[in-house]
């Protein structure tokens, strides 16, 4: 099992439907969705030191996947920013 290690330090398992449901929310279709889901995972085989990725890292990697699979859901989901607590 990876783990994803957040910007607050954390760790989190890593949850393929999670970025499903992202990126249906971004515009992609379910079965898009899918693919970039299964893409990232197969991505993290490649990368992950010790079954650890940074969300960030995780993040550039499902937009450059999500822009090749639907670019108006990659731009969507490029927009979309959550607000960082530590600045408000």
């Amino acid at each position: 099992m990876y783990k994803v290690l957040k910007k607050d330090g954390s760790l989190q398992d890593f949850d393929w439907k999670k970025i499903v449901v992202v990126a249906v929310k971004a515009g992609a279709s379910q079965e898009e969705a899918g693919k970039v889901a299964m893409e990232a995972e197969r991505w993290l085989n490649s990368v992950a030191a010790d079954g650890v990725v940074k969300s960030y890292d995780l993040h550039v990697k499902v937009l450059e996947v999500l822009k090749g699979v639907n670019g108006a859901a990659g731009s969507a989901f490029e927009a979309y920013r959550k607000p960082d607590p530590m600045t408000e």
